[in-house]
């Protein structure tokens, strides 16, 4: 979310009229559902959900992830495409059901797909054949694969949320597998604990949804009782193209030897104890252009120095256990220390933050969320 978004919101919230709930549950209480549905519309989602919406299409806006995979046999125009539909192996392994093959003459394929997240997608086919030409969200591409089934990047493209409807012009005998659509995750907008769609709402899980739409966890207060970790990045395992190295030309490093990049990009994934469920601060040690951090597909990007020095990358949630911080480096880019850090984040932390005066169980009523929500529609339109 833009810095400048963060800040609108916030003073949104710190400005309108304070949020007062009911000391009690009262007979017309609003469901955490309710509350779902009025964030999307408010934050210009609408569009990213087919007719007649369900919980997961709720879900599949609000949690965040913009990675979209499609098999090329369930979204082709089965009526008006002179392809065929395959399930052997004669061109390497597939996935699905089978994978669409083309006849002796080129063949014009027709797609139609559902994004239910606008953004700027890096968009990927698997298929075979050479010289194909994509046409999809007005922009035009020529892509070879080869002679069997293999994934390429096509290009990027901004596409917005909703139906898209696309097509390519294939050679004879050419076939296809899979389509992706990928960009960034952006952090989810939800409760600590996630949705519980037919919960009540209450003022500590309206609390936390505000801080995870508006980012501002990083102003949640320091836990003093943790102590700051910190994890060398030669704990990781070093894929091809990184190699441990020992100079100090780049700054002293803090750990006894560093991860460093050759001339390809790499990725190094870190193995962090999470002792409990929580919201973590991330700072990392590093050198090289743009440093991308994160957590599964939710990742932060920063232009790094030319030396060794410390980038914060602001706090993640995350779950009790085992978890793996990849951070990929670019071509002689490089990694010494990770420094992680706890945030207070009981309930009574959120109320705190956000200006809220109220017990953690009382709940929104209806016409309290009606408030919030006009407030929200006065101050922004959509999440980029």
């Amino acid at each position: 979310m833009p810095f400048i978004l963060a800040l609108i919101l916030v003073f949104s919230i710190s400005t309108a009229a304070p949020a007062v709930f009911a000391a009690e549950n009262p007979a017309a209480t609003v469901k955490q559902l309710d509350f779902a549905k009025k964030l999307i519309e408010t934050l210009g989602y609408s569009e990213g959900l087919p007719e007649s919406p369900g919980e997961k299409d709720y879900l599949a806006i609000l949690k965040g992830n913009r990675t979209f995979r499609f098999e090329a046999e369930d979204i082709f125009d089965r009526k008006s495409d002179a392809v065929s539909i395959r399930d052997y192996p004669l061109f390497g392994p597939f996935t699905g059901s089978g994978w669409v093959h083309g006849t002796s003459t080129p063949a014009a394929i027709h797609f139609r797909a559902f994004i239910p997240v606008s953004g700027n997608y890096s968009f990927k086919v698997s298929a075979r054949g050479n010289e194909q030409l994509w046409s999809i969200a007005g922009r035009a591409f020529k892509v070879s694969f080869g002679e069997s089934l293999q994934e390429r990047k096509v290009g990027q493209i901004f596409i917005p949320s909703g139906y898209l409807e696309f097509n390519t012009l294939i050679p004879p005998s050419a076939g296809i597998d899979y389509l992706i659509f990928s960009a960034p995750a952006q952090p989810a907008i939800e409760p600590a604990a996630g949705w519980t769609f037919d919960a009540p709402l209450t003022a500590a899980a309206f609390a936390e949804t505000v801080s995870s739409l508006s980012g501002n966890e990083l102003l949640l207060p320091d836990d003093t009782a943790y102590p700051k970790k910190s994890v060398a990045a030669s704990t990781s395992a070093l894929p091809a193209g990184a190699q441990l190295t020992e100079i100090q030309i780049y700054g002293k490093p803090f750990a006894a030897k560093w991860v460093r990049a050759t001339q390809v990009p790499v990725t190094i994934s870190i193995p962090v104890d999470i002792e409990k469920n929580g919201v973590y601060r991330f700072r990392i040690r590093c050198m090289g252009t743009d440093i991308i951090a994160g957590f599964g597909a939710r990742t932060v990007t920063l232009p790094a120095k030319p030396y060794l020095e410390w980038l914060d990358f602001g706090t993640f949630r995350l779950q009790k256990g085992i978890q793996t911080l990849d951070v990929q480096l670019p071509p002689s880019g490089g990694a010494d220390m990770i420094e992680i850090s706890r945030k207070l984040s009981s309930p009574a932390d959120y109320l705190v933050l956000n200006k809220i005066s109220s017990k953690e169980d009382a709940v929104l009523r209806p016409e309290e969320l009606d408030a919030f929500i006009k407030s929200l529609q006065e101050k922004f339109k959509e999440r980029k």
